[in-house]
């Protein structure tokens, strides 16, 4: 039991003024790491770091100017430029007029730093969340609408699609393989530029109706669950699932193998010789029971 002269010691510290120095001692030392920010040529450094663990590759991204902006805290990059060896290809670099990183809660699943990142490329606004974990990242897009179109120079020359889609997507990667996906996509106004299949070339395809569900296998698996395309009046509607491997870098060269029915339009018939490419499938109420190898790029049907 504390005695009365303990009390009276106690009772006579003056808690108040012993916050207010802590308070102060924060708030300085909140404005001197803003100062410092600030003052510190942090685009300089993050160049400098940028080359260095670049140095060698092809693969050098570069920007103009960055800093800090205090009110909702976040980082601002102008003028980022990402060389298309990045992707693994040749052509133009690719240009972001600005993003804009966001520091959000740690987070916990899985465990690391997250960000917000937002951007804009062509036209398009893009906007995803990015975790940097141990050794380890995850990508995040929640309900996000992209024009193909304007995303052309991003997918590449060899995937020419059109419409706007809303993506769900999440991604997690390690030592850039992708080590878990699954995905949902869909597409009220979906088309297809002309394709080649074994020799002919078929017009524009107005599809309207497009839904993706997929999800990863083992590397490099990814796992068809659902493809629907057509709406009642396009020239082709299909119903498949199956499976594609990914090539990461060239994604048009992924083979896949994919099972499923197609019915096309008395008009696309009159263009392509559908049943001289089909006829060995049997059919069902109109639609080809049918099985497609070859690759993303260009699908062919597998005999039965």
């Amino acid at each position: 039991m504390a005695t009365a002269t303990e009390v009276q010691s106690l009772n006579d510290i003056d808690y108040k003024s012993k916050i207010k120095i802590f308070f102060l001692i924060l708030i300085a030392l909140f404005l001197f790491i803003i100062s410092f920010l600030n003052f510190y040529p942090i685009g300089e450094k993050i160049k400098s770091v940028i080359k260095t663990s670049f140095n060698g590759g092809a693969c050098k991204p570069d920007f103009e100017e960055i800093h800090m902006e205090w009110l909702m805290p976040k980082i601002v990059v102008s003028n980022l430029v990402i060389p298309a060896s990045c992707l693994d290809r040749a052509g133009e670099p690719l240009k972001f007029s600005h993003l804009t990183i966001n520091y959000h809660l740690i987070s916990f699943a899985p465990f690391g730093l997250p960000f917000k990142i937002d951007t804009s490329f062509g036209g398009q606004d893009i906007s995803m969340y990015f975790v940097q974990g141990i050794n380890s990242q995850m990508i995040r897009l929640k309900d996000q609408t992209l024009d193909l179109m304007k995303l052309q120079p991003i997918l590449g020359e060899n995937v020419k699609l059109s419409g706007k889609v809303t993506v769900d997507l999440n991604m997690a990667m390690s030592k850039s393989v992708i080590t878990n996906l699954t995905l949902k996509a869909q597409s009220k106004n979906f088309q297809v530029p002309p394709q080649s299949i074994q020799g002919f070339t078929t017009p524009p395809l107005k599809l309207n109706e497009f839904y993706l569900e997929a999800a990863s296998e083992a590397h490099p698996r990814i796992l068809i669950e659902k493809l629907i395309l057509g709406d009642t009046d396009a020239p082709v509607r299909a119903n498949l699932k199956g499976r594609i491997d990914l090539q990461e870098g060239n994604a048009a060269m992924s083979p896949l193998d994919m099972v499923g029915e197609i019915a096309f339009s008395e008009s696309l018939k009159k263009a392509v010789p559908v049943d001289m490419l089909l006829g060995s499938f049997t059919q069902k109420d109109g639609f080809y029971q049918i099985r497609l190898g070859g690759t993303l790029g260009s699908p062919k049907p597998i005999g039965p």
